[in-house]
Formats: C-alpha cells, structure tokens, sequence
C-alpha cells in the first residue's frame, strides 16, 4: 500500500472539478496526446474534459 497522497482538486466554484491545477495547462499533463485526439484539446487548454479531472503532471525529460 502506497503513501502517496495529493491534495484533492476541489474548488467550489468547479463542482465537476474539470480545472486543472493552478499555473497548469493540458500541455503539462501526460495524457495531452490522448486529449487532443479525442477532444480536440491544446496545449493552452486550462481545463479537463473528463470529470473528476484526470491531469497527471508529466515526467520531466532528460533530453
């Protein structure tokens, strides 16, 4: 059992919680390819289709 824990994406004026996280945007998330073949999102995108919203931050490349 893991003891990672993140802070919930709870915002009362997002009742479906479809932000992302303060100073993110869909370009920063790891699911980003999916979201724009699926949505049609961008990278400028600042909000979630899928509800609750499944941003994950990216893993930082090493190139």
């Amino acid at each position: 059992m893991s003891n990672n824990t993140e802070a919930l994406n709870y915002d009362p004026a997002d009742p479906d919680k479809m932000k992302l996280p303060a100073g993110t945007k869909c370009g920063d998330c790891r699911h980003i390819y999916r979201c724009k073949a699926i949505f049609g999102h961008t990278e400028t995108d600042t909000y979630c289709d899928w509800s609750p919203s499944r941003f994950v931050a990216q893993e930082a490349s090493n190139d």
